[in-house]
């Protein structure tokens, strides 16, 4: 069974040995992962390089014709090429994909006039993430789409992991984050039902960045992943369900 894992870009910059043990081991055990990745520092980078503003709305990144190509750089040739660099010298051997090559990640647009260069991914490749675990190799796929135009498109990396994760019928997926896993009350909780973090959003105990994540775990968990997990680098943290089990 396929296991898609979403690495942020904050985190990205922090990768622990922890995370390589983890991930190792649950290689080791036959796991096929496949890795979906942001990349938000160094597109933040890049745009004040280039002189353009950093604009969001609703927790997507305002996307430009301009600031595009900061993205695609940011994304693929530094973000991704970095991030496949290290997991070879740690051992796990891997290979870097970009969502906007060879239709891997066939998007619309999201809603142009709000959000510009932004895609809503429609049909994702599997073919293509199935030759390289063959391989043996872990794909790494950067978040870019391409319309059928052709049209590069910039994609929030919570989507595109939970749209191939669905599309791979992923038995999990594990957003990948800074923090042990979700808060409530201060209280880092096991578990949580899609209830429990909805009641959390509305009464501000779930804020912040936490927000999109707990909503892309929820889409998930729509689109039939069995296993949704927000957790730290040693992969363990909160895992989010449609309700509560009984035993």
């Amino acid at each position: 069974m396929f296991h898609v894992m979403k690495i942020g870009g904050s985190t990205l910059a922090n990768l622990q040995p922890a995370f390589f043990e983890a991930l190792t081991n649950r290689i080791q055990q036959g796991e096929k992962i496949v890795i979906v990745h942001g990349g938000g520092p160094e597109i933040n980078k890049k745009l004040s390089e280039s002189g353009l503003p950093l604009e969001m709305k609703n927790g997507i990144r305002i996307t430009s014709t301009e600031s595009l190509s900061c993205v695609k750089t940011a994304l693929k040739d530094i973000t991704n090429a970095n991030l496949v660099e290290r997991l070879n010298n740690e051992g796990i051997s891997a290979q870097g994909l970009s969502g906007a090559e060879d239709y891997l990640l066939t998007c619309d647009f999201l809603d142009k006039e709000n959000y510009g260069w932004v895609g809503n991914v429609q049909q994702v490749n599997t073919k293509i993430i199935q030759n390289v675990l063959d391989d043996g190799k872990i794909p790494v796929i950067a978040s870019l789409g391409v319309t059928e135009s052709g049209e590069t498109v910039n994609i929030n990396a919570d989507t595109a992991a939970g749209e191939t994760a669905a599309a791979l019928s992923a038995e999990s997926i594990c957003f990948v984050t800074d923090t042990p896993g979700v808060s409530v009350n201060g209280e880092w909780m096991e578990c949580l039902t899609i209830t429990d973090i909805l009641k959390s959003i509305v009464e501000g105990h779930i804020s912040g960045g936490m927000v999109p994540k707990v909503e892309a775990a929820i889409k998930c968990l729509d689109l039939n992943i069995k296993q949704v997990r927000i957790t730290d680098q040693t992969l363990s943290g909160t895992e989010l369900l449609k309700e509560v089990l009984i035993t």
